[in-house]
């Protein structure tokens, strides 16, 4: 992946642990901040939906699959999603925090309700 990737989660609570924090931290692993319960505001849970598509039979396969299924995922296609990302969260505000076109799952995001609680009113 190379020195400067960074890492990103999806702020599930086995993932914001204090153990696996004190982990990412002792080993320098530079972390995203990330909205939890947001996933259609997170790039990668869109290439993770790109990837799930795809299911191997054992643990060896899985990450085979998987790295030969990173090397072929256009770059172009992950620009896309981060530059979607100023519709997809203006789309969340106006949407109250409920579920987007760009995710359906009925929960609440808990990034952008608030922001809808003091954003201006569109005439």
């Amino acid at each position: 992946m190379g020195t400067d990737a960074i890492f990103m989660d999806d702020n599930a609570r086995p993932h914001t642990s204090r153990l696996v924090r004190s982990y990412l931290e002792s080993e320098t692993i530079p972390q995203m901040a990330w909205p939890a319960r947001s996933p259609e505001l997170s790039p990668i849970e869109h290439v993770w939906d790109i990837f799930g598509r795809r299911i191997a039979g054992t643990l060896h396969e899985l990450q085979q699959a998987f790295l030969q299924e990173w090397s072929l995922l256009p770059q172009q296609a992950i620009n896309d999603t981060i530059a979607n990302m100023p519709r997809r969260c203006q789309e969340c505000i106006s949407a109250r925090g409920y579920h987007t076109r760009y995710l359906a799952c009925g929960s609440h995001c808990t990034f952008c309700l608030p922001i809808w609680a003091v954003a201006p009113r569109r005439p």
